[in-house]
């Protein structure tokens, strides 16, 4: 049995008129009453009651009808499922990374690759409070940022938590801690992330703090990026708080551990919550399935 003797019968069934059926699927009648009794044979069943005033469905011709219009469907499901994968295979990615963060997904991109060879990857440099405007007006396609998040419109999932780590001069008397409390920089003049670049990270900060009942020494809090916060550092006028592997070009500045129990912050993936493309659901189950490893994890 051929799918076009399913398509066949059925038209024949709603019709109950052959010539009519015919019409409708553009073929003559009399190779349409041929394929009609060859299906008949190869089923084994009579479908249709017919003489020379009428056609009619046999009890098992409607039991049959029933069931080949799932039949079609389901074929129809079947061919789109085809052609949304062939488009997945040669699809475009466009990924919002801040720019500090463009090493974290290097694994996830590189296997991804590796099983979608035909997928390009655009990644692109968007800091964390301008992604949820970016997914938004389509402009990116999977955003890597920290909160907040537009919930209503995306969805999200948490990728890891970040910690916190102090940036200071080499030269600092607490520079050789192998970890450091909010206390013991307490006093210290402080540099943080200008509110606009990102403003949960802003907020935890200064929470932080508050929670504690200390009160940050900000001198400089128009940052906004690594290499200028480093700079600032290097010259002696503060050290530097934020999340995360803050890079670090000189040789003149350390990086030290904040170990406090708050001092974490989420990093999220997000994505439109009407995304219909297959290739987007594609890198994101790779992406968990990197991110699975406790070692891919520790080194992000």
């Amino acid at each position: 049995m051929e799918l076009r003797h399913v398509r066949y019968f059925i038209a024949v069934a709603e019709c109950l008129n052959f010539s009519k059926a015919a019409q409708l699927l553009h073929i003559a009648q009399p190779p349409l009453s041929r394929q009609i009794r060859q299906l008949e044979e190869d089923l084994g069943i009579t479908l249709f009651l017919r003489n020379k005033r009428r056609v009619a469905l046999t009890r098992e011709g409607q039991v049959f009808l029933e069931e080949a219009r799932k039949l079609i469907a389901q074929a129809g499901h079947a061919m789109e499922a085809a052609r949304q994968a062939q488009k997945a295979e040669s699809a475009i990615i466009r990924i919002g990374i801040p720019s500090r963060l463009g090493g974290v997904l290097s694994k996830a991109i590189f296997e991804h690759y590796r099983k979608f060879p035909a997928i390009d990857i655009e990644c692109k440099d968007i800091c964390s409070s301008l992604q949820n405007e970016a997914l938004r007006e389509n402009k990116i396609d999977i955003g890597l940022f920290r909160p907040p998040i537009d919930q209503v419109h995306l969805n999200c999932e948490v990728l890891f938590e970040e910690e916190f780590v102090v940036l200071l001069p080499r030269t600092h008397h607490l520079a050789k801690r192998k970890f450091l409390k909010l206390k013991d920089i307490a006093d210290e003049p402080l540099i943080i992330f200008e509110h606009s670049f990102s403003s949960w990270l802003y907020e935890k900060i200064l929470g932080l703090y508050s929670k504690q009942g200390l009160k940050s020494h900000l001198t400089v809090t128009h940052v906004e990026s690594n290499e200028e916060g480093a700079s600032m550092v290097a010259s002696g006028k503060a050290i530097l708080l934020g999340a995360g592997a803050i890079p670090n070009r000189s040789r003149d500045l350390v990086s030290v551990r904040l170990n406090e129990p708050e001092a974490k912050i989420e990093l999220y993936l997000a994505w439109r919550k009407n995304e219909q493309s297959t290739a987007v659901f594609s890198f994101l189950d790779t992406t968990r399935g990197i991110f699975r490893d406790p070692a891919t994890r520790s080194v992000a």
